[in-house]
């Protein structure tokens, strides 16, 4: 009786102790590299004992795979031991079969179970925490089977080199689409508003951009001109209330400089005396119209200068860009409290003509091209060709699914005079590559290339609607006519923008 206790006692043992090593094995691998520096940075005592081991993971999986082996083994004889015992009672060969059969089925069962889902599924739900838990055994185990893990991973290491990997492994990193997704289901999960997704949406798209997209075109730019007489110069600022306006002297396609109404008040000792203003300027950065805004903002930090002169081919200035441009290229409009844009509505911008309902598509590629084809030749004022080429140009450059469902195609086109916005909802779902998310609310727009912050607006005023319910976004997903589009549009931004 004493033996069938110790036996089934040390059977019970090496079942959790494999089961403590395919736990490890799975958390170690599961838990994030970023997890774990978190944890270290917010002082967790086993954090730097579990980053160590996530440091040399190779080895430490061998640990585990070592304790395995090792449990699994020593659990065969086990369960051959009891085998044994238990068709020892007559003798017989039918009760022999029976007890090997009885005792495979009992410890094959209890290894799987035991041994191999349950802590699998643990680590998976919970792998920080459990790799946390693990990190100091596992630490104990490397000590102890220091030896023969030293032979097997130098044995492992010449067959992957045979084999033409890299000896020591590396995590890799997440591509830009990989953050995106890892953000949407952030975002899906209500760790990331909507709106905080818009804006590191518009981050990625940063890169994508060029000054031409950000900049004032030379038409909205006011400016001063050194030789008009103070009072003229003086009109211009009250009028406008810019604080920075280009000094054109001589020549008007080469301003002298930029002057800023601090530089003007400050070094006036007498207010109503006419200051120097080509003494005042400050220099301002030159830049084409194609160069990246991403540069161009690093330019513009590295060198302290807030303002920079847009040329094209041909050398003429076509626009001004300030720092300000570039910051509302990802958080959208930022006004003073002297600025008064013009309000963007989505409701002005869409008609039942530019709404399509039960988009199919396999791809976003493929549902651009589809939604366009389905309007009235009359919808558009530009030809469906060229907005069709610029929206798929943007949607090859960087992907504008923003998830929760919902995409925002869009592009800016000359020769548009108001922005455009095109409703499109594909009940059935259009597949995402690399996520299996499904499109099927998609917001087409279009802005005039002269007015770069609309498409911000129109985006905030989008994502501020289905932030803020629910209901809408399912609505607008079971919509059947474009007036109940429209309808649903305007009411949700009406209680969003008032």
């Amino acid at each position: 009786m004493l033996d069938v206790v110790i036996l089934v006692s040390f059977g019970i043992f090496l079942l959790l102790l494999n089961g403590f090593f395919v736990l490890a094995e799975f958390a170690v691998v599961k838990v994030r590299s970023s997890r774990i520096e978190e944890l270290v940075q917010s002082g967790h005592p086993r954090a730097l004992l579990l980053q160590q081991v996530h440091g040399k993971l190779d080895e430490y999986l061998s640990v585990c795979q070592v304790g395995i082996t090792l449990a699994s083994v020593a659990l065969g004889m086990v369960g051959e031991r009891g085998a044994k015992m238990l068709g020892a009672s007559d003798g017989s060969l039918s009760s022999q079969i029976i007890a090997i059969a009885f005792s495979f089925i009992i410890i094959s069962g209890s290894h799987i179970v035991i041994g191999e889902l349950v802590p699998k599924s643990i680590a998976i739900r919970v792998a920080d925490k459990a790799a946390l838990r693990c990190a100091l055994p596992l630490r104990i185990f490397h000590i102890l089977f220091f030896l023969p893990l030293w032979v097997l991973n130098r044995v492992a290491w010449l067959c992957l080199r045979m084999l033409g990997f890299p000896g020591q492994a590396t995590e890799g990193e997440h591509s830009e689409d990989e953050l995106r997704i890892i953000l949407d289901r952030s975002q899906s999960h209500g760790l990331l508003s909507f709106r905080r997704l818009l804006f590191i949406e518009n981050v990625f798209d940063l890169g994508e951009l060029r000054v031409k997209d950000a900049m004032r075109p030379r038409s909205q730019v006011k400016v001063l001109i050194a030789d008009q007489p103070w009072s003229a110069s003086r009109e211009t600022i009250r009028n406008h209330r810019y604080s920075r306006y280009p000094l054109i002297t001589t020549d008007p396609e080469k301003p002298a400089g930029i002057v800023h109404l601090k530089d003007i008040l400050l070094r006036q000792d007498d207010a109503n005396a006419t200051p120097d203003l080509p003494a005042i300027v400050r220099p301002y950065l030159s830049v084409k119209e194609t160069t990246s805004l991403e540069q161009t903002l690093s330019e513009m930090q590295r060198r302290r200068i807030r303002v920079a002169l847009v040329s094209n081919d041909e050398g003429r200035w076509t626009g001004l860009l300030s720092l300000e441009d570039v910051i509302e290229e990802i958080v959208g409009t930022i006004n003073d409290e002297f600025e008064r844009d013009e309000v963007v509505r989505v409701a002005d911008a869409i008609t039942p003509s530019r709404v399509v309902l039960g988009i199919q598509a396999r791809s976003l590629m493929e549902a651009i091209p589809a939604i366009l084809a389905r309007l009235p030749a009359n919808a558009l004022p530009l030809p469906i060709d060229q907005v069709r080429k610029a929206v798929l140009e943007r949607e090859r450059t960087a992907a504008t699914y923003l998830g929760q469902g919902i995409a925002m195609p869009h592009a800016r086109l000359p020769g548009l005079e108001k922005p455009i916005v095109i409703m499109a909802n594909a009940p059935a779902g259009i597949a995402i590559e690399g996520s299996s998310e499904r499109v099927q609310l998609l917001f087409v727009l279009l802005t005039p290339a002269g007015a770069p912050r609309v498409h911000q607006r129109l985006q905030a005023t989008i994502a501020a609607m289905l932030e803020n319910s629910d209901y809408i976004a399912e609505r607008l997903r079971e919509a059947t006519t474009p007036e109940q589009v429209l309808e649903i549009l305007l009411a949700g931004e009406q209680a969003t923008l008032g």
